[in-house]
């Protein structure tokens, strides 16, 4: 495909994202965040954002070496006195206290960290939006309402944590007031295992974050929240590596989310091979995102492929297969 028919097709997406999900009105002050490698993304949203009359402005911020890590203090300021800001960014800054500072201001913020100009017109994107906002609703009730997580996995997967009064999140694409942000592409509910709780085996099989398409799986251990350690090949040494330069929280066991998105692909890109229907993903390190007190200064995702989940003895996800008859 030629790129004047990539900038066609994502101008479209690029409209439904202002339009649609985050609702975007003319004369609000929009803030577009990018990075000089998702610089065409965000020229897109800005194009479309001043299709509605918005007032708009786009910052090239520098990459960040790391998902999770704080921006720079002037982009902090812009996010929060934006009206809205899109955050098309290499690295996510979805869990920093800069976004959290920006929502509790007000500002409606739009996540589409590491989405590359080719994940705007295919694969997760082309889903159904109401089908699956309708779905992710219900799995993120699901989720909230249930006190006990086990999951396992062929690879070798064999955990079990409380989630007991931990909210889950439908992150569908839309913008939810509640908790100040929309994702995409979209598709997960995510929470967040309660601290101190989660113990046994995790093996991410897929992609995990700053590391990128898995050539070995990655095996942590873990006992009372945390990573005691980490085993597998070059990238769980890399893994290991990224722990030891880290804060004394990045090892915490930050997040746990089930994929709802029949469109997405796998990839080798997180951020759209965790939406996949029937992942699941687990992430280490800040949490307060998501409801819970742990900080740190890495939030890292890493996906698993064909999991059993269950919650309260209940299976939702039956070897990667997601229990549909149950969302209904």
């Amino acid at each position: 495909m030629s790129q004047d028919m990539i900038d066609v097709e994502m101008a479209s997406a690029s409209r439904g994202i202002v339009e649609q999900c985050l609702d975007v009105q003319p004369g609000e002050e929009v803030l577009v965040l990018t990075d000089p490698k998702t610089f065409g993304v965000g020229k897109s949203i800005a194009t479309a954002a001043n299709g509605v009359d918005a007032e708009v402005v786009t910052s090239v911020m520098p990459t960040l070496e790391s998902h999770g890590n704080e921006p720079l203090e002037t982009v902090a300021d812009a996010m929060a006195t934006a009206d809205v800001a899109f955050t098309c960014t290499t690295h996510a800054i979805t869990h920093t206290r800069a976004r959290l500072r920006a929502a509790e201001e007000g500002t409606r913020i739009g996540v589409l960290r590491g989405v590359t100009e080719e994940m705007m017109i295919d694969g997760a994107m082309t889903v159904d939006f109401e089908s699956l906002r309708r779905r992710t609703e219900a799995m993120a009730r699901i989720i909230t309402d249930a006190e006990e997580a086990v999951v396992t996995s062929d690879r070798g997967t064999d955990v079990e944590f409380s989630i007991e009064g931990c909210q889950s999140f439908s992150l569908d694409g839309y913008f939810h007031e509640e908790y100040g942000f929309a994702t995409l592409p979209p598709g997960e509910a995510p929470t967040h295992p309660a601290e101190g709780t989660a113990n046994g085996t995790i093996v991410i099989d897929v992609a995990m974050d700053n590391l990128g398409r898995l050539e070995e799986p990655i095996e942590l251990t873990l006992e009372d929240g945390f990573v005691v350690d980490v085993e597998g090949g070059t990238q769980a040494a890399e893994l290991e590596e990224i722990f030891e330069g880290a804060d004394e929280n990045a090892r915490n066991l930050a997040e746990f989310a089930i994929g709802t998105n029949p469109k997405a692909k796998l990839i080798g890109n997180t951020a759209e091979d965790k939406k996949r229907e029937g992942t699941i993903h687990f992430a280490v390190g800040d949490n307060e995102s998501l409801g819970g007190t742990t900080k740190s200064d890495i939030h890292l995702d890493g996906v698993i492929k064909s999991p059993t989940v269950k919650l309260d003895g209940t299976t939702v996800v039956d070897d990667g297969t997601l229990r549909r008859e149950l969302l209904d």
